[in-house]
């Protein structure tokens, strides 16, 4: 995920290119959310409470999901983004981008 991110960076113009790195950014903060979810399931384990499987299977689908959604709306700006002025393109965001 983190070089398909790399990739868009390359792909926006200089003045866009702040949002694949802010997209970067949220990806680091929820890896960080996820291991600090992972020590505290541990130490729970340490203790005696064991973590309930279903749940932590679905925090980790939730996670993935996303990212997932997160790196589909990059994607989605990056082609407005490289379309702009082009009047036949079906924006995916009637609002616009800037610049």
């Amino acid at each position: 995920m983190f070089k398909k991110i790399q990739e868009f960076q390359e792909r926006l113009p200089d003045q866009h290119k702040d949002l694949a790195k802010y997209t970067l950014h949220l990806f680091e903060a929820i890896d960080k959310l996820n291991e600090e979810h992972r020590r505290l399931v541990a130490v729970n384990a340490v203790a005696g409470i064991s973590p309930d499987p279903t749940e932590e299977t679905s925090f980790q689908e939730h996670l993935a999901e996303l990212k997932h959604i997160i790196f589909q709306e990059l994607e989605k700006t990056a082609e407005d983004i490289e379309h702009k002025g082009d009047k036949n393109w079906n924006k995916h965001f009637k609002d616009g981008v800037d610049r």
